[in-house]
């Protein structure tokens, strides 16, 4: 068959009725062009794999990319491009709202202004975006927008789209410093990759014709963290910024439980064992659906994940409290500074195991 020039790589999860749609209008929007669609699968339940396997079987420039783990938008889409050997790639979501007639366009500007990478920008100022995009988010893309041109320290009009060409060899340069958000991968590389020459043509964007959008509370706190990632010029990863944050609101939750069964005339060692376990319990739920989506405990997993957490949170406390005696006589009885040292101890060391050992990787079994 050959190697073919370009790669377009698309991300889906329960995408079933939008498959052959997508293909037909790749079909009439590239003809006479060489090129290959890579339907990256993240092992969706409604037969997307088996829908774009009975598409294949007919039409050889398609292709499945199937994957069950470490699902996310920008994981799928990274996989999808190293799985082409393409010289140019694109990528696309596989929810129609991407017209397939821009990708032209976009090669060609690509081509003439000997670019690396070239991206479709929504106008989303028009009013009659309100439609395809739907409720407030027309809003939140402009405050996205607006807060990741101050991280990235140039002006991009759409810099969260979903939608744009590459260069091969100059995503193969950016790929490995590539965060792990799951989510808007053309920022990641534009943040990522600032010596990469970049321009935008402008595209329309589509109302979705079947399935149910993505966008959630998760892929909003995914962009937050992946915002904080690159603002702090990588020093703070954005699974650390959320299991911080998660900690931070686990302390109110302890106070509210401490005051609350005191205030039920429960003694305060009591109480302060309830509000402990609350703490942790509520810390433990909210970095399994935040910090650590793509690797959660699921059904009588989360039982023992639970319990496993609430030993490594216990070993913490005691590296806490040991670090904290020790920096105490170091700093000569500033009990403030011998705190936050033992404090720090005791995060770093559930941030890692965390990661390391409770969260890590593992494989979805069917």
């Amino acid at each position: 068959m050959g190697l073919r020039q370009l790669g377009i790589v698309i991300p889906v999860l329960n995408e079933a009725d939008n498959i052959a749609p997508l293909v037909a209008s790749l079909e009439s929007a590239l003809a006479g062009w060489d090129w290959e669609a890579l339907f990256v699968d993240d092992d969706s339940a409604d037969g997307t794999a088996q829908e774009v396997l009975r598409i294949a079987e007919v039409q050889p420039r398609v292709r499945l990319v199937l994957r069950v783990t470490a699902p996310g938008l920008a994981n799928s889409a990274i996989q999808g491009m190293l799985s082409s050997a393409a010289p140019v790639l694109c990528v696309m979501d596989g929810d129609g709202q991407h017209d397939p007639r821009a990708v032209p366009a976009m090669l060609a500007v690509l081509d003439q202004q000997q670019l690396d990478i070239v991206s479709a920008a929504r106008d989303l100022h028009i009013a009659s975006l309100q439609g395809s995009l739907g409720g407030a988010r027309p809003l939140l893309s402009r405050i996205g927008n607006a807060l990741v041109r101050r991280a990235l320290g140039r002006e991009v009009a759409d810099p969260l789209a979903g939608f744009f060409v590459m260069r091969r060899d100059a995503f193969l340069s950016v790929v490995r410093q590539l965060g792990d958000s799951g989510f808007k991968l053309l920022f990641d590389i534009l943040a990522t990759g600032r010596q990469l020459r970049h321009a935008e043509v402008p595209a329309d964007f589509h109302a979705r014709a079947h399935g149910q959008s993505k966008l959630g509370v998760l892929t909003l706190w995914q962009f937050a963290l992946l915002l904080v990632e690159k603002l702090s010029g990588g020093w703070i990863p954005g699974r650390l910024a959320s299991f911080l944050m998660v900690g931070a609101s686990g302390l109110l939750v302890h106070m509210a439980v401490l005051y609350g069964a005191m205030g039920l005339g429960g003694s305060f060692a009591w109480a302060q064992a309830a509000a402990a376990v609350s703490a942790m319990t509520f810390n433990f739920a909210l970095n399994n659906a935040l910090t650590f989506p793509d690797r959660r405990f699921r059904g009588w997993g989360l039982l023992r994940g639970w319990a496993a957490y609430l030993a490594v949170c216990s070993v913490g406390l005691v590296a806490n409290v040991s670090v904290a005696r020790w920096a105490y006589d170091q700093f000569q009885g500033w009990a403030a500074l011998a705190a936050l040292a033992g404090i720090a101890m005791d995060v770093m060391w559930k941030f890692v195991i965390s990661e390391r050992v409770l969260w890590r990787r593992r494989v979805r079994r069917p």
